[in-house]
């Protein structure tokens, strides 16, 4: 019965861990104007998930996508998309080409209601 106990507590603790929006041990990086910027998808996540663009001006995006579902991902400013990747399904990498102006960006899923399982995340453009 005490091993039913343990395993009930530590299953429940595990629960509660995961990909919340508070998650500050999220993974961020740095990439320069021009370069390419690397993430991978799963469900329903995006590593990196903060980014930082050094300079205004072109950058490619190239998506892994490591999850079972189609996936992709989109910039959006304002509400509005500025461009990314295509939807495609899982276990394929895609590219895609954004010019970007200074500013705050928003990384979206935008499949289903992925973005708001936790498919998003932040770019800033210094």
């Amino acid at each position: 019965m005490r091993r039913l106990t343990v395993l009930a507590c530590v299953c429940a603790g595990l629960a509660g861990c995961g990909g919340a929006d508070g998650d500050e041990s999220a993974r961020s990086v740095t990439v320069p104007a021009g370069d390419t910027l690397r993430v991978v998808a799963d469900e329903y996540s995006f590593d990196p998930r903060k980014v930082e663009v050094e300079g205004a001006g072109p950058l490619r995006i190239r998506l892994r996508n490591a999850g079972n579902l189609a996936h992709n991902l989109r910039l959006m400013r304002d509400g509005r998309d500025v461009g990314g990747t295509p939807t495609f399904p899982g276990g394929r990498t895609e590219s895609g080409r954004v010019h970007l102006e200074p500013g705050d960006y928003e990384l979206v899923c935008t499949v289903a209601d992925h973005a708001e399982l936790g498919m998003h995340g932040t770019l800033q453009v210094e």
